[in-house]
């Protein structure tokens, strides 16, 4: 029994600590070189092989590939983001192998790839013309050096957020839209210096129109310099719920571009004097998405070599989605496209946290996702169910996501409900006296029908008893919580034991067996 626990051990996460986070950033210039530029296409405007801007010499604005790299104790998560309308399978596969071939230290599981979905800059997906062999090439090594550098440059940071509006509205007529811009600041904890700004906002970066023959990031140009001239560090910008949502102009200029990108850095930056600190560990898990295409012109595109998407013999799609947080305060979700207001609206809601970040174009560019009750309702428009997989992928895409949502959220906080719990919930502890997450059984409450504080020294008192997160192999008794470290998803996830049996493994898929419930993931 001893053996095959040492083994165990292996598999098993140790105690989660209440870690500081540490963030580091890089970025380079993916604009084409002139040895490039010919066989280098805009991407965004058209119907697939039409109006091909190709060939294209002048820069407004150059185009960035931006790295965010953040950790917390054991935990990563690294982004990488394009200025670039979406991104092809092939492309972001590459990029996560030629991550391996350089270091040992970067988990590429938990690295996102993102497209800021510019309609001035190139087409990564081959939809408008695609790009050449030696471009890509390039682009694809510096994606994997430029996450290495940020790795190489993080600090430890103080964490803040805040959260403010600016006018989105919707194009497709409903009067629901995401005109929300969550901004996490971090600061060295060092020189209380900016290092990053990460902002989440969700509007189609289309000021400029199919006319446009310049490389140029829209609005999104301004607002980053705008935020980095006045507060310092380097700004991420990473877009949200945009499948429908966009800046209310009729005028498609780079002036306008400017004066919007400026309004939302100033909505940003003023919203930054009333940042809250976040306090926390960093936590990543993961949830696979697979869906069947049966968009018929995606299908041919896709046969013919034009669009870059990975299907398998069934014609489906497959793709890892993340749900992280940064203590109980922030939440961060990844979503494999352009999500509609009526869809990421519903699934932003159930996000815990009072701040939420919804990442669209992240480690996929899938098109539109919409609902089913609204897919083909609307009259005189069809552009977004003409770039949708299928008419059911939103509603599965949705059932996922919550299903993993609600797993992740079974534990209570200390103070939840004015302190007046029901006996066996069971709570989460960050423990500030010995930075171990602890779990508690609620089992007595006071005259005033409300408990009282946990115990700081992994005991019982007469209000809770100390429940784990034990390890396989330790004291095995039923109600307690042990942490699982799935090697096949790389999720720490929380079992209670149901039955007693000394060979009882894991279940692998976040479900229950006959020895063991499953509870949730670390957070």
């Amino acid at each position: 029994m001893k053996a095959l626990c040492i083994i165990f051990i292996f598999l098993l996460t140790p105690l989660f600590s209440f870690a500081a986070m540490k963030v580091g950033v890089w970025k380079e210039n993916i604009t084409p070189t002139l040895s490039e530029l010919s066989d280098s296409c805009i991407g965004g405007y058209g119907l697939p092989l039409t109006n091909p801007r190709c060939g294209v010499t002048e820069i407004h604005d150059y185009l960035s590939l931006r790295a965010l790299y953040m950790e917390s104790k054991d935990m990563q998560l690294s982004m990488l983001v394009f200025d670039t309308t979406g991104i092809g399978d092939s492309i972001i596969h590459d990029i996560r192998q030629r991550v391996k071939e350089l270091t040992d230290r970067l988990n590429t599981i938990n690295l996102v790839i993102v497209a800021t979905h510019t309609h001035g800059g190139l087409d990564y997906q081959g939809i408008w013309g695609g790009i050449g062999t030696k471009y890509r090439g390039r682009i694809v090594d510096m994606a994997a050096r430029t996450i290495i550098q940020a790795q190489s440059t993080a600090k430890y940071v103080e964490t803040f957020a805040a959260q403010t509006h600016v006018p989105i509205y919707n194009r497709r007529g409903w009067d629901v839209v995401d005109d929300n811009v969550t901004t996490l600041f971090f600061n060295s904890r060092e020189t209380n210096k900016p290092i990053a700004t990460l902002v989440n906002l969700s509007a189609h970066p289309t000021i400029l129109d199919g006319n446009n023959i310049q490389y140029s990031s829209d609005y999104i140009d301004s607002l980053r310099a705008n935020i980095e001239g006045k507060r310092g560090g380097m700004t991420i910008f990473v877009n949200g719920i945009l499948g429908d949502a966009q800046f209310n102009t009729s005028e498609r200029t780079f002036e306008k571009a400017e004066e919007i990108g400026n309004l939302a850095a100033n909505a940003i930056l003023e919203s930054e004097k009333e940042k809250q600190k976040v306090k926390g560990s960093l936590d990543v898990s993961t949830m696979s998405f697979n869906h069947t295409i049966t968009n018929t012109a995606m299908l041919q595109l896709q046969n013919n070599g034009v669009l870059d998407i990975n299907l398998n013999d069934k014609n489906q799609i497959s793709v890892d989605l993340k749900y992280a947080h940064i203590g109980k305060d922030i939440s961060l979700l990844t979503f494999p496209g352009e999500a509609l207001s009526r869809l990421g609206l519903p699934i932003m809601h159930e996000m815990d946290g009072k701040y939420k970040l919804f990442v669209g174009l992240a480690n996929a560019s899938y098109g539109y996702f919409i609902p089913s009750d609204e897919f083909g309702t609307i009259p005189g428009r069809n552009t977004e169910e003409m770039f949708s997989m299928d008419k059911y992928a939103a509603d599965r895409i949705k059932k996922l996501i919550n299903l993993n949502i609600k797993n992740a959220n079974n534990f209570l906080y200390w103070g939840d409900n004015d302190r007046k719990g029901e006996i066996s919930d069971l709570y989460q502890y960050n423990n500030p006296y010995n930075g171990d997450l602890e779990y508690f059984k609620l089992v007595g409450l006071g005259n005033d029908g409300r408990y009282w504080y946990f115990p700081t020294d992994k005991t019982n008192n007469k209000y809770w008893e100390y429940i784990g997160p034990y390890e396989w192999c330790d004291n095995r008794k039923i109600g307690n919580i042990y942490l699982y470290k799935n090697p096949l998803n790389n999720n720490k996830e929380l079992f209670q034991l149901i039955n007693l049996d000394n060979n009882s493994y894991f279940p692998t898929d976040r479900t229950n067996n006959k020895y063991w419930k499953y509870v949730g993931d670390v957070k």
